[in-house]
């Protein structure tokens, strides 16, 4: 792209296969860092050149921010941080700008696992903390997503199966070793939601996104073994082809052994 292109919400959306909610933060975090601005009746263009001195530079601000993300959270598990912080606080401890702050923490808050108090201050979600809850979590899942599958009347449409597909085609073929540890949970929460859109009970996908809402920061600490990851991602596939063949009893089976294999191994 060049300065000037456009960045078009929802066509960054389809290309990424995200909806619309973190396009919309990054194309901020975009702004803030320079490299794109905000045009009346336009939405955001890109201001500088992707190769160019600056991009180089907001990329490793970007990268600085993920590192301190992932230590954030670990901190707050092994409860080295309160559940309340201030700002001043955070920039303090792990040597961050506050523009780069404001970044990380409009990036949790977006989702879900850290929220705003009045003045400056942060307070942390609630969230799973022992291995022991971790597993009750998963064994849930166990229950109500294979439950789901099995409703009378489920059906996931071709589009929404061909659409996870290609996600999951593209994971395997390398770029999960790009995707940070956000991403590869998103990445697994999204599957497994559009899962539970085949059933007409909401009920099955609002319980699936209460647990995901509280099992984030515990789920960072397994996502360090990669050859699990590939085969829950082929499960992913395989599971796919069993409803798109409509044997939900079958992939009712595979959904409860795929969530009971080595449940700390990987993030579902």
């Amino acid at each position: 792209m060049q300065p000037g292109d456009r960045l078009i919400e929802q066509r960054l959306a389809d290309e990424l296969d995200l909806s619309r909610g973190p396009i919309r933060l990054g194309l901020k975090a975009l702004a803030a860092a320079g490299l794109a601005k905000s045009e009346p009746n336009c939405g955001f263009v890109l201001a500088k050149d992707t190769r160019s001195v600056a991009a180089e530079s907001a990329l490793a601000t970007f990268r600085h921010g993920d590192e301190a993300y992932a230590v954030i959270a670990a901190d707050r598990l092994g409860d080295r941080l309160p559940a309340n912080v201030t700002e001043s606080e955070l920039m303090r401890r792990y040597g961050l700008s506050r523009p780069e702050l404001q970044r990380l923490l409009d990036r949790t808050a977006a989702e879900g696992w850290m929220e705003r108090m009045p003045g400056y201050g942060w307070r942390f979600a609630e969230t799973l903390s022992s291995p022991e809850a971790y597993e009750q979590s998963l064994a849930f899942r166990a229950v109500i997503e294979p439950a789901a599958i099995m409703q009378p009347g489920y059906r996931l449409s071709p589009e929404i199966i061909e659409r996870l597909r290609q996600r999951q085609l593209r994971i395997l073929g390398g770029e999960l070793d790009r995707m940070s540890l956000s991403e590869v949970f998103q990445s697994g929460c999204e599957f497994h939601e559009e899962i539970m859109r085949g059933t007409d009970n909401t009920f099955f996908l609002e319980a699936l996104k209460r647990v995901n809402s509280i099992r984030r920061l515990f789920a960072y600490r397994t996502f360090g073994d990669g050859p699990a990851m590939k085969r829950h991602v082929k499960e992913h596939l395989r599971l796919l082809d069993l409803l798109e063949s409509e044997r939900h009893t079958d992939a009712a089976k595979l959904m409860v052994r795929h969530l009971r294999r080595s449940p700390l191994a990987s993030g579902g």
